[in-house]
């Protein structure tokens, strides 16, 4: 049985048919296209955006490998961390990176009077390139207690010097210039130790001198001064795979040429004078010595390092330096320790205060403590002593000074031994009590040990507490671990008459203890006096601690110029012991100003401008003190708190020329924004594109 179809006839049926029939006929010749299409239009994109897209994006790509192409040895940037001789850098603001330039030479010329050292410092740079450098840094490695007072930048017709002003009229001077396009510079700090001045518009394979002159204060230790000038770059490492065109130590360029020319005079006779890295020639004039370096290029990367050793008598001895300047006369007064110093036969009241804070936790107590368990053990019967800790509180062993006695010295280790590390930093109540007078006692060396990590922050009433309560006694300040507040425990110990010891590593508190112990049981002189014969005798420091054996006294003087009164003269002194009666030492020194000496008038400048410093944290007159300290800084060229050094483009017709050709010739326009700037081009030029397109 056959089955008979029966036609629809439903119109509105039909008619849904017919439409959809239509419609895919319609689309047939469509697939093949579509299908092309189907991923571009998940994007919103056909065919022609995806080209634009392609070469905007290919633009983009081109422009930072042509500017990585024009300069291959970027690929390696220099930290300012880095920094171990002065540079000259190039910023780029594309990668916001600094770069070194080639350093062609170096030249040393220094001056030694005494511990004073007066740098001059030459440097020679090249832009190796044939491209403009917008924007340089000269940055320089400075050592501990040294000053930058002259600076002088050339560049072809261009010279840039610095100038001292007050740093309110600095800034003025510095945006001025920058307003007009002119090429001027602040002095700034990277970091305390680093020193950078800026410069701009550096012409292709254009050298650049910079000239620098800074004055440091050498440190004597273990029985030598020692001189340390930077001599060659840190070099960066690449490693082969990186980039087989660039040198394994790429990144700095460094000819390696050095000069250096050293006029020695160290106010003593000297057993020895050697260089520890480098080949010198020595030649000995009366008192001085003239040291050279005879290989004028490097055969090694390690600084220049010039040791001499003052032959040391029987007893202490003197030393002076002087300089005439604007109508007075600066001197330098250095006081040597004998060669050997006796055991004192004064008897001695020593006082230990402890730090057992939160922040001495760990290895700092363990090794103090251990090195306070030696000090006591040593102590003999005819010596008082007593024993002090604090945190939050401080607390002491007795009520007042008592002899070391077997019996009390049981006591004491005890005490040290159980002290544990908790509560906060409070020094006030401990140097107090050890400043109280029953701690004190009359006739007697009373010898103050302050040993802590130095975490304070109420320096000026601290200050002012020794200042008031010290009396005859000495305040020794330790300074335990790798970060103390230096100026703290420095200013401390100099309001005490004594000593500071920074032991920054933890494995030699113990040894260092000891040291110092044994260096408290040597006074060389103690009660040190300057007499003058004349009267408005400006002296730093005005409090003059004892001479200890290894380390000596350093004083220096303004007095004014009078012929019809002759030289200035003065009268040294002091009071040493040993196994005889405690006598007198003293020494006549008539000034005597030769011309030759230079300096001298700075370092005393500088030593006041601190002193006054202290003054204002002290709580001193503000407005009187700071217009003291602008003053001063002023005439003598320093930089402090209240004043700058800001260079100042002495040839501004050749700066605006230099600008201009600068201008002209950068390739591609640059903003501060570097390759992000690039990249926000190629994108608005993509955006442009479609959205043109969507209108068209």
């Amino acid at each position: 049985m056959s089955v008979k179809e029966v036609p629809n006839t439903n119109p509105k049926r039909n008619s849904i048919r017919c439409q959809l029939e239509q419609l895919a006929n319609k689309n047939n010749g469509k697939t093949t296209q579509q299908s092309k299409q189907k991923k571009y239009h998940k994007l919103g994109l056909n065919w022609k955006d995806v080209v634009i897209f392609s070469l905007a994006m290919f633009y983009t790509t081109l422009y930072q490998v042509n500017a990585y192409a024009q300069s291959p040895q970027e690929a390696q940037s220099v930290n300012f961390d880095d920094i171990t001789s002065g540079m000259m850098m190039q910023f780029n603001q594309n990668t916001g990176e600094y770069h070194s330039l080639q350093l062609v030479q170096t030249e040393y010329d220094v001056d030694v009077f005494g511990l004073l050292a007066t740098i001059k410092l030459k440097q020679t740079f090249l832009n190796d390139k044939d491209d403009w450098i917008t924007e340089g840094v000269y940055a320089f490695p400075m050592a501990d207690k040294s000053a930058v007072y002259e600076l002088k930048m050339t560049l072809g017709e261009r010279v840039i010097e610095g100038e001292i002003h007050e740093k309110k009229q600095a800034e003025y001077i510095y945006e001025q210039a920058k307003a007009d396009g002119l090429t001027a510079t602040m002095v700034k700090q990277y970091r305390p130790n680093i020193f950078t001045a800026d410069i701009a518009n550096i012409g292709p394979k254009e050298a650049i001198s910079v000239e620098i002159t800074y004055q440091m204060s050498l440190k004597y230790e273990q029985n030598f001064y020692e001189l340390r000038l930077p001599m060659a770059i840190k070099q960066r490492y690449v490693p082969d795979s990186y980039n087989a065109a660039l040198p394994q130590t790429y990144g700095v360029q460094d000819a390696m040429y050095r000069s250096i020319d050293v006029n020695l005079d160290a106010g003593f006779e000297l057993d020895e004078v050697r260089s520890l890295n480098h080949n010198v020639a020595i030649k000995q004039n009366f008192s001085t010595h003239q040291i050279n370096l005879k290989d004028q290029q490097l055969y090694d990367r390690n600084d220049f390092v010039l040791r001499w050793h003052p032959s040391l008598e029987q007893t202490p001895t003197a030393a002076y330096f002087s300089e005439q300047k604007g109508g007075f006369e600066y001197s330098l007064l250095m006081v040597m320790p004998p060669k050997q110093v006796e055991k004192t036969t004064q008897p001695r009241n020593m006082t230990y205060i402890m730090d057992t804070s939160g922040s001495m936790h760990g290895m700092a107590l363990d090794q103090a403590k251990d090195a306070l368990l030696f000090a006591l053990s040593e102590l003999d019967a005819e010596t008082y002593f007593n024993v002090i800790d604090f945190d939050s509180t401080a607390k002491a062993l007795f009520s007042s000074a008592m002899p070391a006695t077997p019996d009390n010295i049981a006591k004491a280790l005890d005490f040290v031994d159980g002290f544990s590390s908790d509560g906060g930093t409070n020094m006030a109540p401990a140097l107090q009590i050890a400043m109280q007078r029953e701690n004190i006692i009359s006739g007697y060396l009373n010898q103050i040990i302050f040993m802590t990590d130095g975490s304070v922050g109420n320096e000026a009433q601290i200050f002012d507490q020794i200042a008031q309560d010290i009396g005859d006694a000495r305040l020794f300040t330790v300074a335990i671990g790798p970060a103390p507040n230096n100026y703290f425990m420095s200013k401390a110990a100099m309001f005490g008459r004594g000593t500071y010891t920074h032991i920054a590593a933890l494995n030699q508190v113990n040894e260092s203890m000891s040291q110092l112990f044994a260096q408290l049981q040597h006074p060389a002189l103690t009660d040190v006096k300057v007499t003058w014969n004349t009267a408005d005798v400006v002296q730093s420091p005005s409090v003059i601690s004892d001479l200890y054996m290894g380390q000596p006294l350093i004083i220096t003087s303004k007095t004014p110029v009078n012929k019809s009164l002759g030289a200035p003269s003065f009268v040294v002194s002091g009071l040493s012991s040993g196994d005889s009666l405690k006598s007198t030492w003293s020494e006549q020194i008539t000034l005597n100003d030769d011309d030759r000496t230079t300096g001298i008038s700075r370092l005393w400048a500088r030593n006041k401008v601190e002193e006054m410093t202290d003054d204002l944290m002290l709580g001193g007159d503000y407005e009187s003190l700071k217009d003291a300290i602008i003053d001063l800084a002023l005439k003598h060229h320093l930089i402090t708190e209240f004043t700058a050094m800001v260079a100042v483009d002495r040839n501004p017709d050749a700066s605006r020329m230099a600008e201009a050709r600068a201008a002209q010739q950068a390739p591609f326009p640059v903003g501060s924004l570097g390759w992000r700037w690039n990249l926000l081009v190629g994108m608005l030029m993509i955006t442009a594109a479609l959205l043109a397109r969507r209108f068209s």
